[in-house]
């Protein structure tokens, strides 16, 4: 039976065979009173997935047999209040003086008051510090196995080379950086593995409802350091910050083969020379590593180094030399690579603990010279600043002053110091943000704005998440260029190159958001108070009204107040023109709530609901208009119909767009919806019951498909009798199918009969392939900013008082005007670029005129949809407002 016994093994068990050949233990001696990680879970590593509750009960008992070598901080806890913990792995005598290192870490961060010689003095006798983050994709595992590797060989090994490092070094090990998402996935593979190695085998799919890549509002949360939306990378991001590290590792997976820097050649222009050093450093120091063991890996490819929202570059943008590692091997027990080798999770989890290890060898070798280079990072940025054209931000507080406030939370949040003005400043060369590239003027700023002088320590972050537009690196973008006249002259069906961009590339904060904002070239405007505190005052209860209630639409609380008022079930109206009551002007979009129409509890309830909303309430007294035909019993003032939600969720919707909607619904409005999966909307006895339903962005052909003959029948009928369909992105494109006919949209060149762009110069291939792509058709862009046009007579745009919007724009698809409805945004004019890669002769020719928001009527109902999505990572709230009215105003019944 032994044999037999042992193939089986061999089938389920990633940890038998050849995957058993690495010795975690072979560092030794080690401690006998520290357990082993096996010796809590009860499996070996790469067996199973580890739930977390059991890595915690393992930590714990790591800290109790070996506490004088570990402290532990916890940071938070993430939605579902699972803890987020930290150790502090290091020597004794290095954990017995950790506030005096902190202390020391804060003078280096501050050249303004640490002078070269005292930096000097602090890198001769402190250890550097080293954060590593372990699988901030919940299902990619091998790191958040790797972690309790990691921290027994620091907290039980007694061989010399460790006891060195433990010198040298402050370790900050969080040991998950994503529980939620863990959670899912490890609990779903558990219960479904059994090691099979075939792309097509269940365990090698994961369910939409699992996806543990993402966190509980279905973020990435590799993609979160600008929105700062998730309660776990905000937390997370004190914590480094509070210890200031010199290192820092995002561990992830799964590539074909290990990934580690140097990073490929899109490095963002704020950073310094000393960052492609030091990752060329701790590149080869761990090749050294893997080169001992014959491991393959690769470097300089696919993962850029130029979107400021990873956690690598987050933390490279804060001095310390931030790498993302990619292992190979899992998170299936078993994975068949291209030529039909096999990698297993126990390989993945190696990999990490020797790139682990030697990252901190390599760190304790440059110890020295690792700090003082994080003394010269803030300040060669203080030198850069005097020669730089960019000196100033300034955001003026608009007329939604808390969102303000929020984006000042994110700047402070950051480390970035700002300023207020208590009296008007003027800068004689002042550059509009709306303005793209057009040239500078005076601008006198209001009392109240906000200032952030970029010559300050944290300037290489500040001018990161604030300049208008991020410069690329000149020869990185011919070769992308050459790649796109290649492809443009290939077949459609042929291999393309693959564009060098990981992610976006526009995302500057003043543009998604839609603030006034400005940046000057002169260092006015004058000195401000230091801004500590962003909390904005709450506005006075409103008086008690004769006739009504109004509040204008001009800020992101109003639309909340405005959905709190109709769960009571009051009702509301909205002034389609400007309103005019007790000789006052109200703007288009102003809510009213008349007392006619309610009951005795709408003053109380406003009262309540209103300051706490930081929304600006004005009492009523008379309906009459003094001037113009517009008062609060016109018929331009429309009655709202309380929103009743469906959500599209499951197969076919991307996760990320689902959750950044429901995180807007919960959070930002406080509105109750139910999800509900496209296969199941044909079958609903109680559909009539909603009266708003959202597609978020998605594939529209999977979308079709998982809606059904039935869905689609009922969908539209649906429609029809007066529901509002509000749709983001691909939903586009279900909305226009043949079998619905709910949108008029078309796809600018769709039409395969255009002819072929023949004038691509250049080395590019001699003939140009018969089914080339079209001049007429869009290239892929990876995520631009763009400035659009806004109908300021059409009600999707309420509540906005100027005619143009930042919007973002990625993929290939732009969409020709609807020819059987509005459209309330629209690309019209020239210099519609703000910020971000396109491709010239193409994106910016082929995006004029079309459009970005299209409003369609079908019978009594209303269809609004939008190019892109306009919540995108829940850094994007500039088109917010076209969302909620959307909500709020879109429903006929």
């Amino acid at each position: 039976m032994r044999p037999i016994v042992y193939a089986l093994l061999l089938v389920v068990c990633p940890a038998a065979g050849a995957a058993q050949t690495f010795d975690f233990y072979a560092r030794g001696p080690y401690r006998p009173a520290v357990p082993r990680p096996e010796a809590i879970t009860g499996y070996a590593a790469g067996e199973q997935h580890t739930m977390y509750a059991v890595l915690q009960h393992y930590l714990d008992t790591l800290v109790a047999t070996a506490a004088e070598r570990v402290r532990v901080e916890r940071w938070g806890e993430t939605a579902e209040h699972r803890p987020i913990r930290a150790l502090i792995i290091s020597d004794p005598a290095n954990l017995a003086r950790l506030d005096q290192i902190r202390a020391d870490m804060a003078e280096l961060a501050d050249p303004r008051r640490t002078a070269p010689a005292r930096a000097a003095e602090i890198a001769a006798k402190d250890p550097a510090v080293a954060v590593f983050q372990y699988s901030v994709h919940g299902d990619e595992p091998a790191g958040f196995e790797a972690a309790m590797q990691v921290a027994y060989q620091l907290l039980a090994s007694d061989e010399p080379q460790t006891l060195e490092l433990l010198k040298s070094v402050v370790l900050v090990l969080n040991p998950s950086a994503n529980p939620d998402g863990h959670e899912r996935f490890a609990a779903w593979y558990n219960s479904v593995a059994v090691g099979a190695d075939n792309p097509a085998a269940f365990e090698q799919n994961e369910p939409w409802s699992v996806t543990g890549r993402y966190n509980h509002f279905r973020f990435d949360m590799n993609r979160d350091l600008l929105a700062q939306s998730q309660p776990e990378v905000r937390v997370m991001m004190a914590g480094v910050l509070r210890w200031r590290p010199q290192v820092f590792v995002d561990h992830h997976s799964t590539t074909p083969t290990f990934f580690f820097p140097p990073v490929a050649q899109a490095v963002n222009h704020n950073l310094p020379p000393q960052t492609t050093k030091w990752f060329d450093t701790y590149g080869r120091g761990n090749a050294a590593a893997f080169d001992r063991f014959g491991w393959q890996y690769f470097v300089r490819g696919v993962f850029d180094f130029f979107y400021v929202g990873y956690w690598d570059e987050w933390s490279t943008f804060q001095g310390a030399t931030g790498m993302t590692y990619e292992t190979d091997g899992g998170p299936e027990f078993n994975k068949r690579r291209d030529d039909g080798s096999i990698t297993t999770f126990r390989d993945g989890i190696a990999h990490h603990f020797v790139a682990s290890l030697a990252t901190l060898e390599t760190t304790a070798k440059n110890r020295q010279s690792r700090l003082l280079d994080y003394y010269e990072f803030r300040r060669s940025a203080l030198t850069e600043a005097a020669l730089d054209r960019m000196k100033r931000v300034v955001i003026e507080p608009g007329t939604d002053p808390r969102m303000t406030a929020h984006v000042i939370g994110l700047l402070l949040a950051n480390g970035i110091e700002v300023t207020r003005l208590a009296q008007p400043a003027t800068s004689r060369a002042a550059h509009a943000y709306l303005g793209g590239s057009g040239p500078a003027s005076a601008r006198t700023f209001p009392a109240g704005s906000y200032v952030i002088d970029l010559n300050q320590p944290q300037r290489r972050i500040a001018k990161g998440v604030l300049e208008p537009d991020a410069e690329f690196d000149r020869s990185f973008v011919e070769r992308e260029l050459g790649k796109f006249q290649r492809n443009r002259r290939r077949g459609e069906d042929t291999d393309k190159e693959d564009y060098g961009f990981y992610d976006i590339t526009a995302w500057s904060l003043p543009l998604s958001f839609n603030l006034d904002a400005y940046w000057t070239e002169d260092a006015a405007p004058g000195p401000g108070t230091a801004v500590t505190d962003t909390a904005v005052p709450a506005p006075p209860a409103p008086a008690r009204a004769g006739s009504a209630y109004a509040f204008p639409n001009d800020n992101l609380g109003a639309a909340r107040l405005a959905l709190a008022l109709e769960a009571e079930g009051f009702r509301l109206a909205v002034a389609t023109r400007p309103l005019r009551a007790d000789g006052r002007t109200y703007p288009r979009g102003t809510f009213v709530a008349r007392l006619q129409r309610n009951s005795a509890a709408l003053p109380d309830r406003i009262a309540a609901l209103a300051p706490a909303l930081g929304v600006p309430v004005t009492a009523v007294l008379s309906a009459f208009a003094d001037t113009g035909d517009v008062g609060t019993g016109s018929t331009d003032v429309w009655g709202l119909h309380g929103p009743k939600i469906l959500v599209a969720a499951g197969d076919g919707v991307y996760e990320t767009s689902y959750g950044a909607l429901w995180h807007f619904l919960t959070r930002d409005l406080g509105v109750p919806f139910t999800p509900v999966p496209l296969r199941n909307i044909g079958g609903m006895e109680d559909l009539s019951t909603y009266n708003v339903i959202i597609v978020p962005d998605g594939r529209g052909s999977r979308m079709r498909r998982e809606l059904g003959d039935a869905g689609a029948t009922a969908l539209k009928g649906w429609v029809r009798s007066g529901g509002v369909l509000i749709g983001f992105g691909g939903a586009g494109e279900l909305a226009a199918n043949k079998d619905l006919e709910l949108s008029t949209v078309a796809t600018v060149g769709a039409d395969s009969s255009l002819k072929a762009d023949t004038t691509a110069p250049g080395s590019v291939p001699p003939l140009v392939s018969a089914t080339a792509a079209p001049k007429d058709r869009p290239e892929w862009i990876p995520g631009a900013i763009f400035r659009a046009t806004l109908d300021p007579t059409h009600w999707l745009t309420l509540g906005y008082t100027g005619d143009r919007l930042p919007v973002f724009v990625d993929g290939d698809v732009f969409w020709r005007p609807s020819k059987g409805g509005a459209n309330p945004v629209v690309f019209t004019g020239d210099s519609l670029v703000l910020s971000g890669f396109t491709w010239p002769g193409n994106t910016e020719r082929l995006l004029k005129g079309t459009a970005w928001a299209a409003v369609e009527n079908q019978g009594s109902g209303r269809v609004v949809l939008f190019l892109s999505d306009p919540l995108f990572r829940a850094f994007w709230r500039g088109p917010a407002r076209l969302v909620t009215n959307a909500i709020l105003i879109g429903p006929n019944r």
